[in-house]
């Protein structure tokens, strides 16, 4: 078989095949044969028809037939007999095809980078503090205090900060009422007996700290001036004027830390439930500094290795940093349109952070070899069932969808490289 092979690019190669004639001939004789014995052609009995008329009239059927089986087949041993690496086979060109004379066609590849690994055993990193202080222990037990706290109507004063404020509101931009505006988001155009918390960055740029000193009854005019950045974008820069109704003015009321509140949270007691939140906040810590610590190797080794990766893989990466960027923005409340805005930006970062993101799964995957390390069956499973658990997705469900769509390589590799960076971070040094 004669076999060139043309550099396009770094990882880029265009291989030019030509099968040989005799092979040619015999798999075209294979298959005619084939729909020789198969064919019913009207005034022949069936498998009885003259070969003349089979490859006439089959003609291109054997063709196609002949270059399903001879294309991908040549092009494996051509990849093996020259021992490349490919990362990505892109697609077919050119494919030229004489019946029982040549098949010859051209493949382009992205292939695996060629590198030398830099230094990876023993990188030195700075320690991350994972210790929990009392506060963080008292602030974790306020926000649980929150969560069952009761909310008491007061009257006789005006609103304070951090006060519950009821109110009715309406706006207006320019004299024009804002619901006639803000067809998807009439919620911050109108709205009737509406909670808000008077602090900083909640509801509307300053619309709580203009409530402080107001009394329930009272109704007010609230300016807010929206950014640039705001989700909507008819509000982008402008000022809206808002009438403001105060219903009723709540304080938040804290039931008190003690055993009461423990039994009703964990069935535990206060002392008892003081504990847990402190091992919990320091296994949080923990996993902080695991995550910082592989993210400043990571950066090492993405730092010290300078090589071009396959195309096809940065483009595939871009497209899933893009979509989890897009989802996430949206979860944020952000606008299509506003998100058609930044398209060119959100691109370009997404390029290059897949770009660094590809590179380093090669270097882990070098990493990985140069150490023999693999993942077993029972880690697989195990890995499934906690994606399966996690998902609330029966396993033998989740196990139909992976095989349907080759998610195990996926879960493997995703596996292959946290055993990668634990063997790093095992290695490394803290400073």
């Amino acid at each position: 078989m004669n076999i060139s092979i043309e550099e396009v690019s770094a990882c880029r190669r265009r291989l030019r095949i030509e099968v040989p004639a005799d092979r040619v001939a015999a798999e075209v004789n294979r298959v005619t044969n084939e729909f020789q014995k198969a064919a019913q052609i009207k005034g022949f009995r069936a498998g009885k028809a003259p070969r003349p008329v089979i490859e006439k009239r089959y003609a291109k059927d054997i063709e196609e037939e002949v270059k399903r089986v001879l294309v991908p087949t040549a092009f494996r041993e051509a990849i093996d007999e020259k021992k490349l690496k490919v990362s990505t086979a892109l697609n077919l060109e050119e494919v030229n095809f004489v019946s029982g004379v040549s098949l010859s066609f051209s493949a382009l590849v992205d292939l695996e980078p060629e590198f030398i690994l830099p230094e990876y055993k023993g990188l030195k990193v700075k320690k991350f503090d994972a210790t929990v202080s009392d506060a963080e222990v008292s602030e974790t037990i306020d926000r649980l205090r929150g969560q069952m706290a009761d909310y008491k109507t007061v009257s006789g004063r005006a609103i304070q900060e951090n006060d519950l404020a009821v109110v009715t509101y309406e706006g207006k931009l320019d004299g024009q009422p804002l619901v006639d505006l803000l067809q998807n988001a009439k919620h911050l155009a109108k709205n009737e007996k509406f909670w808000v918390q008077v602090k900083d960055d909640t509801f509307l740029p300053g619309f709580a700290k203009q409530l402080i000193g107001a009394n329930a009854g009272d109704a007010l005019t609230v300016s807010v001036t929206f950014p640039a950045e705001f989700p909507q974008e008819d509000l982008r820069g402008k000022t809206a004027v808002y009438d403001v109704k105060v219903d009723e003015i709540k304080e938040t009321v804290l039931p008190e830390f003690n055993d009461e509140f423990a039994q009703n949270i964990a069935k535990v007691t206060a002392e008892e439930l003081k504990k847990r939140v402190a091992e919990n906040l320091k296994l949080q810590k923990e996993q902080q500094a695991r995550n910082d610590h592989a993210r400043q190797i990571l950066g090492q080794l993405n730092g010290s290795a300078n090589f071009e990766v396959p195309e096809s893989s940065v483009q595939n990466q871009t497209r899933n940093v893009i979509h989890d960027i897009v989802r996430e923005n949206e979860l944020r409340g952000v606008s299509r349109d506003m998100l058609e805005e930044k398209k060119q930006d959100i691109f370009t970062n997404a390029q290059s952070a897949a770009k660094g993101q590809v590179k380093l799964s090669f270097i882990l995957g070098k990493i990985a070899a140069a150490e023999r390390l693999e993942v077993t069956n029972d880690e697989l499973i195990g890995e499934v069932s906690r994606i399966a658990m996690r998902e609330n997705t029966p396993v033998k469900k989740l196990v139909k969808q992976l095989q349907e769509n080759n998610g195990f390589d996926g879960i493997r590799e995703s596996l292959l490289s946290r055993k990668t960076v634990d063997f790093l971070l095992q290695s490394a040094i803290i400073e």
